[in-house]
């Protein structure tokens, strides 16, 4: 073999030279809205406007009636457990692919997460797993649409409606992402997002919680204000609530990127469909699977799962390696919940008193959840923001890997 055709992680030089676009993107539109919010002096949502502006022209962007400019996506999703009435006593559905604070929103309000098994080919929840774990205790179900894919939202809203639940759709990963014609985040009682500094859209932290019911909004926000009541003098609090407003300096960053965002959105939705075709031309490579009543996915990152088997029996970690080598911005799987140490020590810190419903997590089992977690790679979502070469150049990294895996293997990366 020439030097030339070497892989990087043996000495030969990376398949992709150029750089991927870096993340976050930002232009003048950010520096000036920035100025212009000093320049006011109003620089908190109750003498603002931005914030509150940006949160309802996102809403509206994924077809919600309502939109909270919030501190994070975690408080989000505790304030749309909060609006719901979900607290001690209850227990709350989770899949078992998704980040901490899906569970940890769950534990802040005194509720129990009851972790559940996901889908093999979208990684989200399982329907059948979720209507399985149904207790007499259980208010409401936490869909995550993982990595933009959508979850099975006709059969979770059906679910819901038939047993009375709540569903709360945990869209971090899923800006963008519409099915049939309607953006996540507007099909169940709440869509959470967050604008987290990795996420599709950001200003380093923030989050936005959306809706349709009216109520449901009103103690959404009371929550999120100090239990204030709109329109009400400034400390008449009616009811126990937090502080998650989010800041006239944050709103301002986030008008600018809704503004590029649907352009972006386009760009990683046509790059990610031609990715998915070349990757599945490759033994041992399956992409997510995107369901065909989804019209785009948001693509926080893309997935794939991988078979090591058709690479020699390379370890994941190890392809991970070669891949990042070549050029490709990696990123990682979460760990099946169940297997975090916070749930197999149970150490839930003031959370989950005696009155809580008992669960033991250390001994749960979730071989769906937990065999993604150690066999499918999640690439960073500004690759797909790259030239149609580049995204392409992604597919012949992977197949360069393949055809070298048993010398990486020998070599021991």
């Amino acid at each position: 073999m020439t030097s030339d055709n070497r892989v990087a992680i043996l000495g030969g030089q990376p398949l992709i030279a150029a750089p991927f676009p870096r993340w976050p993107i930002w232009d003048d539109r950010e520096r000036e809205a920035l100025s212009a919010t000093l320049d006011s002096g109003c620089w908190w949502d109750g003498d603002g406007e931005r914030a509150a502006r940006f949160a309802s022209d996102f809403a509206a962007y994924h077809g919600a009636k309502h939109g909270l400019a919030m501190t994070n996506g975690t408080h989000t999703l505790e304030t749309a457990l909060a609006a719901c009435d979900v607290g001690e006593g209850d227990e709350v559905i989770v899949p078992g692919i998704t980040f901490v604070a899906s569970a940890g929103a769950v534990l802040a309000v005194n509720a129990t997460p009851v972790l559940v098994d996901v889908d093999p080919e979208t990684l989200c929840l399982d329907a059948a797993a979720a209507e399985a774990a149904i207790t007499e205790r259980t208010r409401a179900i936490m869909v995550v649409h993982v990595a933009g894919a959508a979850a099975d939202l006709d059969a979770l809203t059906a679910l819901c409606a038939r047993r009375g639940l709540h569903l709360i759709e945990d869209c971090a990963h899923a800006h963008g992402t519409f099915w049939r014609g309607r953006g996540v985040g507007s099909w169940g009682s709440f869509g959470s997002f967050s604008m987290q500094s990795s996420k599709l859209m950001t200003a380093g932290e923030g989050g936005v919680l959306i809706c349709n019911d009216d109520r449901l909004r009103d103690l959404a926000r009371s929550y999120a204000n100090c239990g204030r009541v709109e329109g009400e003098w400034f400390y008449h609090h009616v009811r126990y609530g937090a502080n998650l407003r989010m800041t006239e300096w944050q709103g301002a960053v986030l008008a600018a990127q809704l503004e590029r965002f649907p352009e972006q959105n386009r760009r990683r939705n046509q790059n990610a469909v031609a990715l998915g075709e070349a990757l599945s031309r490759i033994e041992g490579i399956r992409p997510q699977f995107r369901d065909p009543r989804m019209n785009s996915q948001g693509n926080y990152c893309y997935v794939f799962h991988y078979d090591q088997a058709a690479f020699a029996g390379m370890d994941l970690r190890l392809f991970e390696k070669a891949l990042g080598a070549e050029g490709v911005p990696m990123g990682v799987s979460y760990p099946s919940l169940n297997e975090l140490e916070v749930f197999r020590r149970g150490d839930f810190g003031p959370r989950l008193r005696a009155s809580a419903p008992k669960i033991d997590y250390a001994s749960l089992r979730l071989p769906v959840a937990e065999h993604a977690a150690r066999s499918t790679v999640w690439l960073q979502h500004r690759l797909l923001l790259g030239e149609p070469d580049q995204v392409s150049g992604v597919a012949r990294a992977v197949k360069r890997v393949q055809d070298q895996a048993a010398e990486i293997v020998a070599a021991g990366g």
